[in-house]
């Protein structure tokens, strides 16, 4: 594996990973686009720029709020591939401070989507979809481990990323289009 900065820092990215967020936004723009009935190219590349935030908020708070249980699968099975903060890779806190980085870059955005796109609800949006994150996996909810895991993933990536990437678009959060959510939210 390489061990370079750029090499530690793309692993701990996750950059395989990113799909599983990129395809809900991109779903969520063909939504905004639908309603509006054209494209707004600021609202495509402010949306872009936030799922970008979100996905590095994500993969990188993940494993600084999973260490424990990494590093307790790293002993069971070691054979098992390599975990950012057990193996060394990174340091916890470098995650911890890269998420929150992260997070406060796709507030900056929403902001800057509240203004230029006139979305008054971007901010409070992106921060229900950041807040849902860190209930997921984040102390003291950490829904991940007691069950609930599974239903706020569905709620995020099936549910709240679209309606940000749809809003980010056309400003509203639901339309006629969002039909087509009712089956992609069992695939989240």
């Amino acid at each position: 594996a390489d061990r370079s900065t750029l090499g530690r820092w793309l692993f701990a990215l996750k950059p395989a990973s990113w799909p599983k967020l990129l395809v809900p936004a991109a779903l969520g723009q063909a939504i905004g686009i639908d309603d509006a009935g054209r494209v707004s190219f600021a609202g495509l590349a402010l949306g872009a720029l936030f799922v970008v935030c979100d996905v590095v908020f994500v993969v990188t708070l993940n494993d600084w709020g999973d260490r424990q249980v990494d590093a307790v699968k790293r002993r069971m099975f070691p054979e098992t591939s390599e975990k950012t903060i057990p193996d060394g890779i990174l340091p916890g806190g470098a995650l911890l401070l890269a998420g929150a980085a992260a997070g406060l870059a796709a507030l900056a955005v929403a902001g800057v989507a509240s203004v230029a796109l006139d979305r008054p609800l971007a901010v409070p949006l992106v921060l229900a979809a950041l807040a849902l994150f860190c209930a997921y996996t984040l102390p003291p909810l950490r829904l991940n481990y007691r069950g609930g895991g599974e239903l706020l993933e569905m709620l995020g990536v099936g549910v709240v990323l679209p309606a940000v990437s749809a809003y980010f678009q056309c400003g509203h959060v639901t339309s006629a289009s969002s039909v087509v959510l009712l089956g992609f939210v069992p695939l989240a």
